[in-house]
């Protein structure tokens, strides 16, 4: 039974992950598991029985060709299905990719607060005026690196695993109701979202008063004063990390914003023309300085090359939406 389960898994790996294809695997299981019991009751053992479905029910190029389907690779080049259970999975990947990495950046924000902050304390307390100044220096310089290599360590990690769902340039399909239930968990979610991105400027604007006042009290010259204002950029900019990332989630799910086919077919283009585009005008610019001595002229080839290239990213993500509509 075993192996005509995993013959059944492997006919279906890289066919499309649809509703459809589904029910269309469990009724093939179906069927093959009936085929495989009647050849039992006739008296057959298992390997005979086993060898007379797989036999009887064709091979993966039958399937395809019976019901007209392309494989995954070759149907959804530019899109991927994802199931409730896999949107769900997904979604919770990318709620501790987003608490990662808004940890990490809040950890290289921090880390240089951590050192001023102990020297700081040096400063302030004639009880440590004891401690030799390479000591302190020793004990401040420490904990930057560990939190730095930490953050770094967070972002490697999570990095890696955001690659495994091969999302680059590829748009998510769902089903109507999966969609429908990400669109009400996503319309709850924008409050939250509101509220943090708008504690988050705050935060940010409240960083450079806090500096200052800091300054009054403790004097100028005392690192202090930076530890306030990088604590506080630092607890805004991990909220803004943090639920952005959340709300990118959500608009990629639902295949809105950026993520949309037509977006994210024309950042693909446009990546593929700036890695031709970029590199023919730095040939350009050192062949023409080498050969007519025009170095201090010829880098305005840089901005024209610039701008032309925005104005066809803008122009072909235009013809996108406009074509996609029309099909409509």
């Amino acid at each position: 039974m075993d192996t005509i389960r995993n013959y059944v898994e492997s006919v279906f790996v890289n066919l499309p992950r649809t509703p459809e294809m589904q029910q269309l695997k469990e009724e093939m299981l179906r069927n093959m598991e009936e085929k495989y019991f009647e050849l039992l009751d006739t008296g057959k053992s298992d390997n005979e029985a086993v060898g007379t479905v797989l036999a009887e029910f064709g091979n993966i190029d039958e399937i395809m060709e019976a019901y007209d389907l392309e494989s995954q690779e070759e149907q959804d080049d530019d899109q991927i299905y994802f199931s409730r259970e896999e949107a769900d999975e997904f979604m919770q990947h990318r709620t501790k990719f987003a608490m990662g990495i808004a940890a990490g950046v809040f950890l290289c924000i921090t880390a240089p607060a951590v050192l001023l902050l102990i020297q700081g304390l040096y400063q302030l307390f004639p009880a440590w005026q004891s401690v030799s100044s390479d000591t302190i220096d020793i004990f401040s310089v420490v904990p930057l690196l560990l939190m730095i290599a930490v953050a770094v360590g967070i972002f490697v990690n999570l990095g890696m695993k955001e690659d495994e769902y091969k999302l680059d340039y590829r748009a998510i399909k769902l089903e109507n109701a999966t969609r429908s239930y990400l669109q009400r968990e996503k319309q709850e979610f924008q409050p939250r979202f509101a509220k943090a991105i708008t504690l988050g400027v705050v935060m940010c604007i409240l960083a450079p008063a806090v500096l200052l006042f800091s300054m009054l009290f403790l004097g100028e010259e005392n690192g202090l004063s930076v530890v306030f204002l990088l604590s506080f950029i630092a607890v805004g900019v991990f909220l803004f990390v943090f639920y952005g990332i959340l709300y990118s989630t959500y608009e990629r799910l639902l295949a809105q914003g950026d993520y949309t086919p037509e977006k994210l077919k024309a950042e693909k283009v446009s990546e593929n023309v700036s890695g031709v585009v970029f590199p023919i005008a730095a040939g350009i610019y050192v062949l023409s300085g080498f050969l007519f001595d025009t170095w201090s002229t010829a880098w305005i080839i840089f901005p024209i090359v610039g701008i032309l290239f925005a104005i066809f990213t803008a122009a072909y993500s235009s013809y996108l939406t406009m074509k996609q509509r029309g099909k409509k």
